[in-house]
């Protein structure tokens, strides 16, 4: 999961970003939020805070400027990316004249681009591979990569098979296959696994980090070899 920090001296709005980011993409985003800016920095400089991957920081704080913030939180984790928040548009131009923002968010909160500003994070990392992408109820759900073994295709669904639980899709494990060439490799007219929690492949079948055994079919043993060894 991804982990997200919010420094607003209006408590409110911590809470409002807080539950639309919750609202928008449950379950992938740890979420802290510092109301003191001067609390934020001592967590991070004391190492209490370690890491994040994304700061939303306002602009307009009584007790510090966000500018400056984030060009402190920047030295310790240098690939944290800043979101600015103002609810003042007419005076973004100092922002970025002191620091190159990964996005810019106008109070009041706008759902759509609050939306566009996180997808872009999660865009980057699905290239990478690190994330696949599902989408049920109406919502699109990101799932990391290494915490899937397997994908089986039944009865015109996909069963997302996690360390945790499995999920089930309408999708097509073709298609599947084909966006996640790179992580994927289709093994059996029903099944695909997860390169990177192959153990053994045997004509048997393939053996599996967690002792799951996948069948494999004659016609896909040769490209699965070609493939993962």
């Amino acid at each position: 999961m991804k982990k997200v920090i919010i420094c607003d001296d209006n408590e409110k709005s911590i809470f409002e970003l807080r539950e639309m980011i919750d609202q928008l993409f449950p379950n992938l985003f740890v979420i802290s939020g510092y109301v003191s800016a001067r609390q934020l920095i001592y967590e991070v400089e004391d190492e209490f805070l370690k890491s994040a991957d994304i700061l939303f920081v306002d602009v307009e704080m009584k007790e510090m400027e966000g500018t400056k913030v984030a060009k402190i939180l920047q030295k310790k984790m240098p690939m944290l990316k800043i979101i600015f928040i103002t609810g003042y548009p007419e005076r973004t131009e100092k922002i970025f004249d002191e620091i190159d923002p990964f996005g810019l968010l106008l109070k009041p909160f706008c759902r759509e681009r609050l939306e566009k500003c996180l997808k872009r994070e999660l865009e980057s990392e699905k290239k990478e591979g690190r994330f696949v992408e599902i989408r049920k109820k109406g919502k699109n759900y990101y799932v990391p990569t290494e915490e899937i073994y397997y994908v089986e295709s039944r009865a015109r669904k996909l069963f997302i098979h996690k360390k945790d639980k499995t999920e089930s899709v309408y999708e097509r494990i073709s298609r599947f296959c084909f966006i996640y060439e790179e992580d994927f490799v289709r093994c059996h007219q029903s099944y695909a696994v997860n390169w990177g929690q192959v153990a053994e492949v045997s004509t048997n079948g393939i053996l599996l980090k967690n002792g799951e055994k996948i069948p494999i079919s004659r016609q896909k043993y040769r490209e699965v070899r070609s493939r993962i060894l």
